[in-house]
């Protein structure tokens, strides 16, 4: 951080703060903001405006179904973020705040401009201009975007300009928190001006003035420097949310006119809609349609800050938690994954219907697998907007460097892998269905997608590769998790050795893809299903697992059961050609999956038995330790 703005902000004297007490309904409506902004992406797909990569498919009526959210949704995550700005300050000075915003911040957007957007960059590069395909052509795309004139046309952000603005208004914010008592007095001052149905009149005559005096001259152009009409709207509800966090008369006049502000939107949509649609919408200056606009825009807002406060304000919880923490790496990842997931399934030209829903997937599945990849790696968690683990400085303390490692943390690294596998291995999957014009899940085996007879067998292939490897690192994972919580060395042995041949087989059946009779090789991975079997036997002396022997033991039937229908050793013509592809679909589905959440459990067994013995050595009785 620049000197001059440390020293000026060093010099702050905090306002009286609020009740710091959490605010559940504002995670939860960041949450749903941010959820919302994917799909509203994957909408853009089918858009006729211009964005990064189209489908073959485009429908001229998203021009107004992309107003059901697009007024508000930025506008209550500027809002959402300002009032979690506010929260920060209650137990921090000044240059804690403005640090900790540097350190979240930052880095993320260094590493996404780097090495995210420039992926998106290339493909909409290969999609327009017919920039070359392949690793040679990515490769001269970097060096024609880092190049002198490549960084002279600016580094394009493309979905990370909300980080710069986010950093640009905290700073701003916060160098207005320094001013003492300016920020007592402002949000004094709103609490006055807001009361009663004020609280819905005066912001909506706001948002209709800046619609009519600047959006015409400046438009929204994502540009720091030239976007004075999104300032205006933006950087005015960060400072709005920040100003009205603990003043609870505002709060409670947005919840008492919910309703209100629900039927007003109700109302404005449709006209909206029919403004853009109809010729005449823009008439007398486009002033209608910029009140239509201001209307719904603050209306949506005040509906969902008011249920949100009235309805979840105190509902906490471990889903709230998870994705939470999950929100900021999703939204790095997503678009990447969204743009190279188009690039690749267009060409197959699927139906549009399951089109969208193979990009939802995948979307969100990839989005997922990259946040519980990255939340348990240390070193890159804050180039993904995650906090250090354990408390631990970034990027660099001594202090820290010199003390020992968190008890069992390579076992627990191990066992992240095998979480994150199952996940890779279904998002693979899905997406190499939809490359594979008329692949038909009931008569056609998974195999057939690394075939010779599909589009785009990499995509089958890499990743089962990928996740083989994965699969063999999971079960040494396994086995030394097993031996620390039991100390018993055949059986860990064993059940790494399984996983690793499973893993082997998995990956070497890739490199011989099917019809080679090689790609058997593949059988390997079924002796995975005795895994099962043999971690029960590991875990038998652990009473303190009584969930995961149960969840074990019946995973294992479920797989003996479909083996047995599957060989027709049992109900012979049951599983016949027409179905049998469902057959496979089902056996995969249960010997992939439950690997994911035995590793997750034995994970939280690991980090328990951490935290009760951290400096402990083996126990003599390990039936005996505290679960």
């Amino acid at each position: 951080m620049p000197e001059p703005i440390r020293r000026i902000i060093d010099a702050a004297v905090p306002p009286s703060a609020p009740s710091s007490t959490r605010r559940y309904d504002l995670d939860w409506i960041r949450v749903g903001a941010f959820g919302l902004l994917i799909l509203y992406h994957v909408g853009l797909v089918y858009g006729v405006y211009g964005w990064h990569v189209h489908s073959v498919h485009t429908f001229e009526w998203m021009r107004e179904a992309i107003l059901i959210t697009n007024p508000w949704r930025l506008t209550l995550l500027f809002l959402v973020s300002g009032a979690a700005l506010r929260f920060m300050t209650f137990r921090r000075s000044p240059r804690e705040v403005a640090r900790a915003r540097f350190e979240r911040l930052v880095p993320p957007l260094l590493f996404g401009a780097v090495i995210l957007v420039p992926i998106q960059s290339w493909i909409e590069a290969m999609d327009k201009a017919g920039w070359p395909g392949g690793l040679a052509g990515f490769a001269a795309w970097m060096v024609h975007e880092f190049s002198f004139s490549g960084l002279a046309d600016g580094v394009p952000v493309n979905h990370l300009w909300f980080i710069v603005y986010i950093a640009a208004y905290s700073i701003v914010t916060v160098l207005l928190w320094r001013r003492p008592g300016l920020i007592d007095r402002i949000s004094a001052t709103l609490e006055k001006l807001l009361a009663g149905p004020r609280v819905l009149i005066l912001p909506i005559l706001y948002l209709i003035a800046i619609r009519i005096l600047l959006f015409p001259w400046f438009g929204v152009t994502n540009i720091l420097h030239w976007d004075w009409y999104n300032h205006a709207l933006s950087l005015g509800a960060f400072v709005f949310g920040f100003c009205i966090v603990g003043r609870e008369t505002i709060w409670r006049d947005m919840e008492r006119y919910r309703w209100v502000a629900l039927g007003l939107a109700a109302v404005a949509l449709p006209v909206m809609m029919a403004q853009v649609w109809h010729p005449g919408g823009r008439a007398l200056w486009g002033v209608p349609k910029a009140m239509v606009y201001g209307l719904d825009q603050w209306a949506v807002i005040v509906a969902i800050l008011g249920f949100g406060s009235r309805h979840l304000r105190s509902r906490g919880g471990p889903v709230l938690t998870y994705l939470t923490e999950a929100t900021f790496p999703l939204y790095l990842a997503h678009q990447t994954i969204l743009v190279a997931a188009v690039w690749i399934i267009r060409p197959a030209r699927l139906p549009v219907g399951l089109e969208a829903l193979s990009l939802l997937l995948i979307t969100f599945l990839g989005s997922f697998a990259v946040y519980e990849s990255v939340k348990r790696i240390p070193a890159i968690r804050p180039l993904w907007g995650l906090k250090p683990l354990d408390g631990r400085p970034w990027p660099l303390d001594l202090q820290a460097l010199r003390r020992p490692p968190a008890r069992y943390h390579r076992r627990r690294r191990l066992l992240a892998i095998g979480v994150a596998a199952p996940l890779l291995a279904v998002t693979v999957v899905a997406a190499a269905i939809a490359a594979y014009p008329g692949f038909d899940n009931a008569t056609q085996y998974l195999s057939e997608l690394g075939g010779a007879t599909a589009q785009a067998p990499i995509i089958f292939n890499g990743g089962v590769f990928v996740a083989g490897v994965m699969a063999a690192l999971a079960g040494v994972g396994f086995g030394l998790a097993v031996y620390a919580l039991t100390e018993k060395r055949v059986a860990g042995a064993v059940i790494a050795v399984v996983f690793v041949l499973a893993g082997a087989g998995m990956s070497a059946s890739t490199l011989y893809p099917w019809p080679d009779p090689r790609h058997m090789i593949i059988n390997l991975a079924l002796g995975i299903q005795l895994a099962p079997v043999l971690l029960l036997w590991g875990l038998a002396s652990r009473r303190d697992l009584p969930r995961l022997k149960l969840f074990l033991a019946v995973t294992f039937v479920v797989m003996a059961i479909l083996t047995v229908v599957t060989k027709h050793l049992v109900f012979p013509g049951t599983v016949n050609d027409a179905n049998v592809g469902w057959w496979e679909r089902a056996y995969a589905i249960v010997l992939v999956c439950w690997v994911g959440i035995a590793a997750w459990v034995l994970d939280r067994k690991l980090l328990q038995d951490a935290a009760d013995s951290p400096s402990a050595g083996p126990v003599a009785d390990p039936a005996t330790r505290p679960g």
